[in-house]
């Protein structure tokens, strides 16, 4: 049975062998009611929101689970070089990427002169102890390259305390499959919306996928940003990840933009197929799926 919600501002499905309680669908609801109360940049009441309007920097209290999450950006913050930073959400604001999706760049995103010539960096103005977060100073935190992969396995790991083991979830685009169900996933072509230039089996894992051209407002500007200068990334076009969770894999494939895959491999165990703005590929050894470019 497939029941779909909207969530994060997209569509979600989760696929079970039976309908969903009522009760459930309600628990998870309302968990990602409180996840976006607190992450989305998005809403103006949300707690990033608000930490980043604030007059000075502070501690905050974050929904549990929330840890882990920043544990892992610590990891691919370091393993990029910097290039990952949750602080580009400032950055993704001043190139029109804002809460009315407005569009509007307010700074030229190959102008060197609009650069702020000092930039705050989330290893030098965040720190946090489990379920606790510290800003030295005001900052726009935006947790997007890992955080729609960690509301997924916090919904699969609902649905598995709820009893219904077997299921998959997805965030339209992150899915996060469990109960020994093999999945083939399509992978869409990011230049030709709906056309498919490969496959892959899932089973017992999670597969995310990112690309250049799902929020783009323009020839060269999308939502991946080099965190070293707030401007967008080049050279690859889309990735796609499996890993043993879904924040995981969220973040891996938005790494793959700003990262050599032997660089994060010092610190993940992953597969990975990515395609380059060149249209050339490439696949880890072990990837269970192929590319079919021509």
């Amino acid at each position: 049975m497939r029941w779909e919600f909207e969530a994060t501002g997209t569509l979600w499905a989760i696929t079970t062998a039976r309908p969903l309680p009522r009760s459930l669908q309600r628990a998870v609801t309302e968990h990602v009611e409180g996840f976006e109360a607190a992450w989305s940049r998005f809403r103006p009441d949300s707690l990033v929101s608000r930490a980043a309007s604030a007059r000075s920097g502070g501690t905050y209290r974050l929904p549990a689970g929330s840890g882990p999450m920043l544990d892992l950006y610590d990891r691919l913050h370091a393993l990029t070089g910097g290039r990952l930073d949750p602080l580009v959400g400032g950055d993704l604001v001043r190139l029109g990427y804002d809460p009315q999706y407005s569009f509007v760049v307010h700074e030229a995103p190959d102008d060197p002169g609009s650069s702020r010539l000092v930039r705050l960096s989330w290893a030098q103005t965040v720190t946090h102890v489990g379920d606790e977060m510290t800003l030295r100073t005001p900052v726009l935190v935006d947790v997007g390259a890992v955080g729609k992969g960690l509301l997924v396995d916090q919904v699969s790991d609902l649905l598995l305390a709820a009893g219904c083991p077997t299921h998959v979830v997805d965030g339209s685009g992150d899915l996060r499959v469990r109960g020994g169900r093999t999945v083939c996933v399509g992978l869409e072509d990011p230049d030709a919306p709906g056309r498919i230039v490969g496959s892959v089996e899932v089973r017992e894992g999670a597969i995310c996928a990112s690309a250049t051209t799902r929020r783009a407002w323009g020839e060269g500007w999308h939502h991946i940003l080099v965190g070293l200068t707030g401007r967008p990334a080049r050279g690859v076009s889309a990735s796609w990840v499996l890993a043993p969770t879904c924040a995981m894999a969220d973040g891996l494939s938005t790494a793959l933009f700003l990262a050599e895959p032997d660089a994060l491999a010092e610190g993940f165990d992953f597969d990975f197929a990515l395609l380059r703005s060149d249209r050339s590929a490439l696949i880890s050894r072990t990837f269970p799926g192929e590319l079919y470019l021509a």
